[in-house]
């Protein structure tokens, strides 16, 4: 299997799997919803949001390193191995001593008493992390994908077994993130040897020196990066309060649902993948990645904003009610940040880190500044702000790629095919919506609007772009045509 087969086949097992686990993970999170207020779950998030914070920072671009450097041999692993691990312990002790400080500036006290348990569940997730470097440099996405899903079954039924049975509240979502972690970080320890990452080596100055100017720039990028998808829930809390920010955070993770485990899982495996590329292929992989990602983004996300109005009125509570419009905005709003993560790898394979830190720098700006302005008209104009900083965040990381030669022309097309199948299939799913709405209880008219969605939008690709689905099936090497080429191609006989 090549190269190019087996990073596209990554990707596919990486989207299966992280989809799987999600949707575990995702009917969780509604029953959670329906024995927690908003608040409560506002305040969680903001207790882990700040876990994350810490997490990123005390990286150091470490993984990064190993991706990139891993085969400079064991000193370079074992020596971004400790500086990782010694980073995140001072890390951790640095956010426990500031616990109650954050919680009062936060003006959430609660936030005091969920964020110890949010940093333990970040510390051992850190075991875990260098071993699932090393899996992404041998393209083992399968086992990733593997422990990713693993841990969301096991938040989601840690955390509803808790809050259903017991009276610990938002105690029982930061346990249930305990188990989580406690299982990715198994799988992929499990997955690789202690010796290839942790049998002590001697490490030079120099390479110190290397690791620590290799991640300055990658380090502030991840966090203006990872920041851009979750700062927005603290200061959502600050601007319009916690029963507003709760309803904001969940419409946030059900929009989030095609971004993150679809384009999330793309991006993740075009870092090793482009950088393996000669330069010359590189443009046409990204434009192919694209590609691949629109086909089963755009009608995920353009479905989510359809169909939020009936998918909250039959899953959560009316104490959530707000979430439906929300859902909305925020669906299609995500789209453009997941272009901007994916082209991130082309940017990362030419060194570009600098440029990253800057598009991250602008686009981090631009979120609160809009977040500041919006927010005077409520939270649903303050939603808003995620697709202005995501556009800005597209704009100019396109421009940027453009100095290494990629050119996206060759998108505009397919992506105009694909948008024109949204638009039949959204069609259709209000067609469905009024002509049931009188007759049918509304959890079959979810089902059936899921289901005329998926059907429609099948039928209209095969209609107006069957090349791009056959495209798309070649690449994760379920074509027959494309197996016969490449039997041909490597000197094999056919049948």
């Amino acid at each position: 299997m090549n190269d190019h087969r087996k990073i596209f086949s990554g990707a596919a097992l990486g989207i299966i799997g992280g989809l799987s686990g999600r949707a575990v993970g995702l009917v969780g999170t509604l029953l959670i919803a329906r024995h927690l207020t908003p608040d409560i779950v506002a305040e969680v998030t903001v207790a882990t949001v700040i876990a994350l914070t810490g997490n990123w920072i005390a990286a150091w671009g470490c993984g990064q390193y190993v991706v990139v450097r891993g085969g400079e041999g064991r000193e370079a692993i074992f020596a971004a191995s400790m500086v990782y691990l010694l980073a995140g312990i001072a890390m951790i002790a640095v956010l426990w001593w500031a616990t109650p400080t954050l919680a009062l500036w936060l003006q959430a006290p609660r936030v005091a008493d969920y964020l110890p348990g949010a940093l333990l569940g970040i510390g051992i997730r850190r075991l875990g992390a260098m071993p699932d470097k090393l899996l992404a440099r041998e393209l083992r996405f399968g086992r990733i994908a593997l422990g990713t899903a693993l841990g969301d079954v096991a938040y989601a039924v840690v955390a509803v077994s808790l809050v259903s049975t017991t009276t610990l509240g938002g105690q029982a979502m930061i346990i249930a993130f305990i188990v989580q972690s406690c299982v990715i970080a198994g799988a992929t320890i499990t997955a690789t040897r202690l010796r290839d990452w942790l049998l002590p080596v001697k490490v030079s100055a120099a390479r110190l020196r290397d690791i620590l100017r290799f991640g300055a720039l990658i380090t502030g990028e991840i966090v203006l990066s990872e920041g851009a998808r979750y700062w927005d829930k603290p200061l959502m809390f600050r601007l319009v309060g916690a029963h507003d920010a709760g309803s904001y955070g969940m419409a946030f993770n059900l929009a989030q649902l095609p971004a993150v485990y679809v384009g999330g899982h793309i991006g993740t495996v075009m870092v090793p993948a482009v950088t393996r590329a000669p330069p010359q292929e590189r443009p046409a992989l990204m434009v192919r990645a694209l590609t691949f990602a629109a086909l089963l983004l755009f009608p995920m996300s353009a479905g989510l904003a359809i169909c939020a109005p009936t998918l909250v009125a039959a899953l959560l509570p009316p104490a959530w009610s707000q979430v439906a419009p929300l859902l909305g905005v925020l669906a299609l709003a995500s789209l453009p940040g997941t272009g901007s993560f994916i082209l991130s790898a082309f940017l990362a394979a030419h060194a570009r880190n600098h440029w990253l830190m800057w598009i991250e720098v602008a686009t981090m700006a631009t979120l609160v500044s809009s977040l500041w302005l919006l927010s005077k008209g409520g939270v649903l104009m303050a939603s808003g702000a995620i697709g202005v900083a995501a556009l800005v965040q597209w704009l100019l990381t396109v421009r940027a790629c453009r100095a290494d030669g990629l050119r996206l022309q060759g998108l505009a097309a397919p992506w105009l095919r694909i948008a024109l199948a949204c638009v039949v299939m959204g069609a259709a799913v209000l067609a469905w919506r009024w002509a049931t709405r009188a007759h049918l209880a509304i959890g079959w008219r979810l089902a059936g609007e899921v289901l005329v969605g998926m059907v429609v939008y099948g039928g209209a690709m095969w209609g107006v772009g069957r090349d791009l689905v056959g495209d798309a099936l070649a690449g994760l090497g379920m074509s027959r045509r494309r197996h016969l080429e490449d039997r041909v191609r490597e000197g094999e006989s056919t049948p």
